[in-house]
């Protein structure tokens, strides 16, 4: 059975980093300005009601700033309106929008209740997150790795212990409410967010975070805009209050900082979860960074306004949270990126030796000891999806080219080591399309020549291994030849591969793109890899 171990870049890392730059500000100013604190407060606390409003525009207007500065828009469904094509929201990502605008405003306004400490927060925020993580995970049917679990317990052992230190604080009834609607609306988020989001396909996650985006912020500031219009309570005339300090009635530098830092933080946070990973992975990372935050603003709380030091209890807290994000580092994928280092290594030294004037004669490459050629069909690896159009050949395109720069000339290609494809119901004959040719083109991956073919029983005896595409091919394959079930798999472990066709070159390219490090995943674990090209 083939070790089931994936490899992952480091950009969810960086977005922790960033995270914690821009959360430490965020929770240390909420709570400062809450608190009157700040100078601009003229010695007073202003509400969690009066700095939202302020602060949700900005983070709306710095949100929908940054998509357009980076030119996100076109990932975004489209529906024509008036003779324009707009973009628009799909049905899942518009709920998860709302959900999202849930969080925006819950999140500040629980720094804002008297009595309850940035850590307090933390910890019943964090808290309940790190409990949902492994439901949802449960509920979509996704693999969790052991450091994961490992992270998540010492995670919520570390949000308890601060909890069990919280007798000196004050819990109001509607800061437990808060509290219940940001854990529900997060418990939503996660499920339409690891459907649609959390996937390789550079495409779809942006294509999720665009949509949701597009929605949540603006949607709270609407709502913000009702209440106060009505403005039947204390809570609403608050509202007011805030949407009043923008018309020059109110210091409004403080909350726009305030909403700035949210938007950053928001990014960082969307993205960290959007990562491929279990959400058992991903939120304890978030939890983590959150908390070393929370630990920063309240010492610089305590440096600057003379406020109450974080307890040891805390501290001992946030060590564990260390302990726990350590377990989450990218050292338990050590092997496979030494792997990649020593490859880079073996073709530099290729370049160095190609470049270099040759020294006598060399052998034959078939002469040497252990690099003969193999024999026909010794190690073939297929590849299967439904048409033999588009994904299959792709990712066998991806295979020989990996190959080629990775092995000895005399191994790969040929009657060496080689990638094939084939379809489950194919229309025999058909090229590649034209969509998946630019995309092999864009990779740098050589585009031969192609004509679908269907998968046959004895093809299936022949090959070392064969990667389908969905379980439902890999369910097709074991029907077709059920002694071959060992040797069949889902290339992705962790869920389908799905067909671009009909979504534009930029879903081809994003598919490619995911075949491309699927590939290499699996000729890792099947060491490949292990003789460069010299």
């Amino acid at each position: 059975m083939l070790d089931r171990k994936r490899t992952f870049g480091f950009g969810i890392w960086w977005f922790g980093l960033g995270y914690y730059l821009f959360y430490t500000p965020y929770s240390g100013l909420t709570k400062a300005l809450s608190s009157g604190l700040l100078p601009g407060a003229a010695g007073r606390p202003v509400s969690g009601a009066a700095l939202l409003p302020v602060s949700a525009l900005a983070t709306a207007v710095c949100i929908l700033g940054f998509i357009t500065v980076m030119g996100w828009w076109r990932y975004a469904g489209r529906r024509e309106l008036f003779g324009l094509s707009v973009p628009f929201p799909r049905r899942v990502t518009f709920l998860s929008g709302v959900c999202m605008a849930a969080i925006i405003g819950t999140t500040t306004l629980a720094f804002s209740f008297e009595g309850v400490s940035i850590l307090l927060v933390l910890v019943l925020l964090r808290g309940g997150v790190l409990i949902l993580a492994p439901l949802v995970d449960a509920i979509l049917v996704r693999r969790i790795r052991w450091f994961s679990w490992a992270a998540m317990f010492v995670s919520l052992a570390a949000v308890l212990l601060v909890l069990n230190d919280a007798g000196s604080f004050k819990l109001s009834l509607a800061a437990l409410l808060n509290v219940a609607v940001y854990l529900a609306a997060y418990f939503f988020k996660f499920q339409f967010m690891t459907r649609l989001g959390k996937s390789d396909e550079r495409g779809a996650t942006l294509s999720y975070f665009v949509e949701e985006q597009m929605i949540a912020a603006p949607l709270l500031v609407l709502a913000l805009g009702l209440l106060a219009f009505v403005g039947a309570n204390d809570v609403m005339l608050d509202f007011r209050l805030g949407f009043a300090a923008l018309l020059g009635r109110g210091a409004v530098g403080p909350p726009l900082l305030i909403g700035l830092c949210y938007a950053g933080l928001c990014v960082c946070t969307t993205f960290i979860f959007l990562d491929r990973r279990e959400n058992t992975f991903c939120v304890p990372l978030h939890c983590g960074t959150s908390m070393l935050a929370g630990v920063t603003a309240t010492y610089t709380l305590t440096l600057f306004f003379a406020q109450a030091p974080p307890s040891g209890t805390q501290l001992v807290s946030a060590g564990l949270l260390t302990v726990a994000l350590t377990l989450l580092s990218p050292l338990h994928h050590f092997r496979l990126h030494f792997g990649k280092l020593r490859r880079l290594l073996g073709r530099r030294l290729k370049a160095v030796r190609d470049i270099a004037p040759a020294v006598g004669a060399r052998a034959a490459p078939q002469d040497r000891p252990g690099t003969q050629a193999p024999n026909d069909g010794r190690r073939v690896f297929l590849f299967v999806c439904s048409g033999n159009t588009c994904r299959s050949p792709m990712a066998a395109a991806i295979g020989n080219a990996e190959l080629a720069a990775s092995l000895h000339p005399s191994a790969a290609g040929g009657a060496g080591v080689r990638a094939l494809s084939a379809g489950l119901s194919a229309r025999v004959g058909a090229p590649l399309t034209p969509e998946a040719q630019q995309a092999l083109r864009e990779l740098g991956v050589p585009v031969a020549a192609h004509s679908a073919r269907n998968l046959s029983p004895e093809e299936v005896k022949q090959v070392e291994r064969i990667f389908c595409m969905t379980h439902e091919h890999r369910n097709a394959v074991i029907d077709l030849e059920p002694a071959a079930a060992a040797k069949t798999h889902c290339l992705d472990p962790d869920g389908d591969v799905e067909d671009p066709a009909g979504r534009g070159a930029a879903a081809y390219l994003d598919c490619a793109r995911r075949i491309r490090s699927l590939v290499r995943l699996r000729f890792d674990e099947l060491a490949l890899y292990g003789e460069p090209r010299v």
